[in-house]
């Protein structure tokens, strides 16, 4: 019997590594393929022109004043998380790794022709063109930090909780179609965060308590039992973006004065280096 080709399909950051290191003790990988970030001033551009200059510009000033400051203070929590659930971060292995420009282009997808997987795990990727799903007939599976379709798009956890949803707090394993986030799904994981957790570590706890129901996936995948769909817990959806700063505040019961409190002299600086969202 032919060994599974388990491929993954990935953007090069933390959640990518916890999910390798977690896996690779009962699965072999036969490729990891990293999609290159595109730039902070592409992603300013694209949603400036999606959601408009205004909006765009908070979300950038929630990432270079505020998420640094969570991140900061919240490194203790992290480490509990990691400590907790034995979450790994040992670099990827060279070996492994190819890396493309953008998944849905020729050169990614003559490159996934001539590995022939038998299953592709996708994480963090952008939209998987429709093309680059066909040019394989193995299927691919996404962990979606949220659970779909009503917090699909960017920080799900972040938004169950924002939004009063804390129920829905948790991960979403699915299939990948060309919509966003809108595969068949397979399983949802649903955990509850501690009062000391918030949008940092959201993602690292959403991870944690999926792994183990991943790994029973990939197992069905590889004894030949493509997992059945079913139905979400809810028909409610919607697509959810990054926080601009105003949303984080009003959602903290903040006043928007604090935002003045802060120098916004290197905000645009910061725009044309770097990657836009570290971390997740």
């Amino acid at each position: 019997m032919r060994k599974t080709k388990i491929v993954m399909l990935a953007r090069d950051c933390d959640s990518t590594t916890i999910v390798y290191n977690y896996l690779k003790q009962f699965y072999e990988f036969d490729t990891i393929v990293l999609e290159k970030t595109i730039s902070k001033s592409i992603q300013f551009g694209r949603r400036t022109k999606l959601l408009g200059f205004w909006t765009a510009t908070g979300q950038v000033a929630f990432m270079i004043i505020i998420f640094p400051l969570l991140k900061l203070f919240s490194q203790k929590r992290k480490n509990e998380i990691f400590n907790q659930f034995h979450l790994d971060l040992s670099p990827l292995p060279d070996e492994l790794i190819k890396r493309v420009d953008k998944l849905s282009s020729p050169e990614a997808r003559e490159l996934l022709k001539k590995m022939n997987p038998d299953l592709l795990l996708v994480n963090g990727t952008r939209i998987i063109s429709k093309k680059t799903l066909e040019c394989v007939s193995a299927p691919f599976m996404n962990i979606h930090v949220g659970i779909t379709p009503l917090f699909r798009g960017v920080h799900g956890g972040y938004w169950a909780m924002a939004t009063g949803r804390k129920e829905l707090f948790g991960i979403t394993l699915h299939y990948v179609d060309p919509g966003v986030d809108t595969g068949g799904i397979i399983e949802q994981v649903f955990t509850q965060p501690g009062k000391r957790d918030n949008f940092y570590t959201y993602p690292y706890l959403e991870y944690a308590v999926c792994l183990p129901i991943l790994k029973k996936v990939i197992e069905a995948f590889v004894s030949g039992q493509k997992p059945a769909i079913h139905q979400p817990v809810t028909n409610e959806s919607a697509l959810w973006f990054h926080p601009t700063i105003f949303q984080w505040l009003r959602n903290m019961n903040k006043t928007l004065i604090i935002v003045f409190l802060f120098a916004f002299a290197g905000l645009f600086s910061e725009l044309f280096c770097g990657t836009l969202c570290p971390g997740f």
